[in-house]
């Protein structure tokens, strides 16, 4: 048997957000828009990062990591 979900789409936007359970409206408003803060958040830093900011790795699998290589360490914040 299936687990109820609750999704909100923003038609246009993007794929919407799911959380477990029945939710009404407006929980899940907010917690889409809690979400959307998140997001914005991480979006703002990434883009005012400078290209020696970031940790770049690539890997085998996709559940495990495996052949794990550092191609660029990152500075530290």
């Amino acid at each position: 048997m299936a687990d109820r979900m609750t999704r909100i789409i923003l038609p246009g936007i993007g794929s919407g957000y799911a959380d477990y359970g029945r939710k009404t409206p407006e929980e899940m408003i907010a917690a889409y828009r809690e979400y959307a803060e998140h997001l914005l958040a991480e979006a703002e830093a990434v883009l005012a990062a400078r290209p020696g900011d970031f940790r770049v790795e690539t890997y085998r699998g996709v559940y495990v990591m495996r052949d794990l290589k550092v191609l660029q360490e990152g500075r530290k914040p």
